[in-house]
């Protein structure tokens, strides 16, 4: 397959970003100011609720980035696992492994306790109250595991939809793949590094 048929997600800052450093190429940028309802006030060095948008504009797609810096891209090491302790820096590396969804649940249980008296038997009692839920993609690379935190526009046409209708119309999920994340030395409960794609594509 080609580059652009094995692509499930592209961070297009990152591309952007390292495609202007590597090949020494200058976008056309375009600062915008926006003010807010509360910036009528002009206090000098103070405008509340303004902000400041950049935009560029580049002669190539970010496909075309991908392309010219496939080689640059591949340079980027493993991830170690063995070495990469709490602490450290964050890393870009590739992981290759099995893409899935997670499922994370919040219950609380509630119990009656009493001091005068026949207990009573109240099953409702007993049972756990699911709070909240949470669905995320997650990356299993050999020994490692990493929480993946995604932006959804990122994704090739569809693929965000897989969090959203994970075990209702959509069942297990097992895509395998190659990613190049940025590692945080931060881990979920479950022992997962936080980590932010930049770029996965099926091998």
């Amino acid at each position: 397959m080609k580059l652009f048929e094995k692509l499930i997600y592209l961070d297009r800052d990152f591309i952007s970003a390292m495609y202007e450093t590597e090949m020494g190429y200058s976008p056309e940028t375009k600062i915008t100011k926006t003010e807010g309802l509360n910036a009528s006030a002009r206090i000098p060095l103070i405008s509340a609720g303004a902000s400041s948008v950049e935009s560029k504009s580049y002669a190539i797609s970010t496909i075309g980035m991908l392309e010219k810096l496939e080689n640059k891209i591949s340079a980027y090491p493993e991830f170690l696992g063995a070495e990469y302790q709490f602490g450290s820096s964050s890393v870009i590396c590739w992981a290759k492994g099995i893409l899935s969804i997670n499922k994370v649940e919040v219950k609380r249980s509630k119990s009656t306790i009493t001091i005068v008296g026949k207990p009573k038997e109240n099953p409702e009692d007993y049972r756990d109250k699911l709070i909240a839920e949470e669905y995320y993609f997650s990356l299993q690379s050999n020994e490692s595991k990493f929480a993946l935190l995604p932006t959804p526009d990122y994704f090739s046409s569809g693929v965000s939809a897989f969090q959203d209708l994970a075990n209702t119309v959509v069942g297990p999920i097992e895509l395998p793949v190659k990613a190049l994340v940025r590692v945080y030395s931060a881990q979920t409960n479950f022992k997962e590094w936080l980590s932010v794609p930049m770029v996965i594509l099926e091998p």
